[in-house]
């Protein structure tokens, strides 16, 4: 409930024009990994079932879990922090097709839908990239790159 409450007083702060200077929200996940959303693209910022939900369209939601904390930043810190510490790193290219970028060298990328089925797969290059295409229908999706995962839910 008290997360709840932050995030409506958060959303609120953020609509009076708070944090007018900002470009960026920033999460910051326990183990250290960071992920930032460009503000400018107006993501619709939720919370459910224990998991912080951002909305980046109609069709693409991050659900983030086991959260340190989150704020606003002038800069995007997922890239930096993604380098250095080599993490999974996912960009949606279109509507069809992301990205896996920061992969294990050569490691096998799958897409699977929550019953286990895969729904696409690639292989990475020598510098860790793979791309795999997104299935058009609505639901839950897990990314698996090596031994890195990342739940995508599609709208």
């Amino acid at each position: 409930m008290v997360k709840k409450i932050f995030t409506s007083l958060l959303l609120a702060c953020m609509a009076s024009g708070m944090y007018a200077e900002s470009k960026y929200m920033t999460i910051e996940l326990n183990n250290g990994l960071l992920f930032s959303f460009l503000l400018d693209e107006n993501p619709v910022i939720t919370y459910e079932n224990e998991s912080l939900l951002v909305n980046k369209d109609e069709k693409t939601t991050y659900s983030f879990d086991d959260i340190k904390n989150y704020h606003f930043t002038e800069d995007d810190q997922t890239a930096a922090k993604m380098t250095i510490a080599n993490t999974l790193e996912i960009v949606k290219l279109d509507d069809e097709t992301i990205e896996i970028k920061n992969a294990e060298a050569n490691c096998n990328v799958a897409i699977y839908s929550v019953d286990g089925i895969i729904v696409d797969k690639a292989k990475a290059n020598a510098e860790g990239n793979a791309t795999v295409k997104m299935p058009n229908q609505a639901g839950v999706y897990v990314v698996v790159a090596g031994k890195q995962s990342f739940k995508i839910i599609r709208k």
